[in-house]
């Protein structure tokens, strides 16, 4: 699969894959796998042109394809472990959620009551700042628990793609003051235009 990973994007019809992330958030993967000590056992599994960008990550507020965060995800779940790709989803919604996303996120807690419900009903919105070609339905099944759908765009989704958002639905309980959990991702299913997931999530 040739990919360009450091470059510019604006999705469109023919282009191979929709996704794309705003440079920070690669940044944080980054530092995330400094933090773990694992870079250099990463950099050994993914691309010339992935681990380059690993030692030299784009600019914050530049758009990049998936490729390369698809292709990080994938090694960091192959050297520590599935539950370091959850690690990271929360470390990326401690970081953007107190950055680039925070002012969307305080309008919408203003208005609508900082609950989980309400930020997962509004998972789309927030995502959108930093992640292109991924959605999400929320779907209530009680006071607090509900259902939350996710789909990224585009063939060749890496399972550890829905770890990564695992620990980002995980942060919507810190970012609320409540204890909750995210179930591991259900109902996987890919084909080539897109890859899905479910996660149940519950809170006191």
């Amino acid at each position: 699969m040739q990919n360009i990973p450091g470059a510019d994007v604006a999705a469109g019809p023919h282009h191979p894959d929709p996704r794309g992330y705003l440079g920070s958030a690669f940044r944080v993967a980054v530092e995330f796998l400094d933090q773990r000590g694992c870079a250099t056992q990463v950099k050994q599994r993914v691309s010339a042109a992935t681990a380059e960008l690993i030692d030299k990550p784009p600019f914050p507020f530049a758009w990049m394809p998936a490729a390369a965060m698809d292709e990080l995800e994938s090694a960091l779940s192959m050297v520590a472990g599935r539950q370091a790709c959850v690690d990271l989803g929360m470390t990326a919604g401690r970081k953007l959620g107190g950055s680039v996303v925070q002012p969307v996120l305080k309008m919408a807690t203003a208005l609508f009551g900082n609950t989980p419900a309400t930020v997962f009903q509004n998972l789309e919105r927030f995502y959108s700042i930093v992640l292109k070609g991924m959605r999400f339905e929320y779907e209530a099944t009680g006071p607090k628990s509900g259902i939350v759908r996710a789909r990224a765009d585009g063939p060749d989704v890496p399972a550890a793609l829905f770890d990564v958002t695992r620990g980002n639905l995980s942060y919507v309980f810190e970012l609320c003051g409540v204890q909750g959990t995210v179930s591991l991702p259900e109902d996987v299913r890919c084909d080539d235009s897109h890859s899905e997931a479910r996660f149940k999530v519950q809170w006191t």
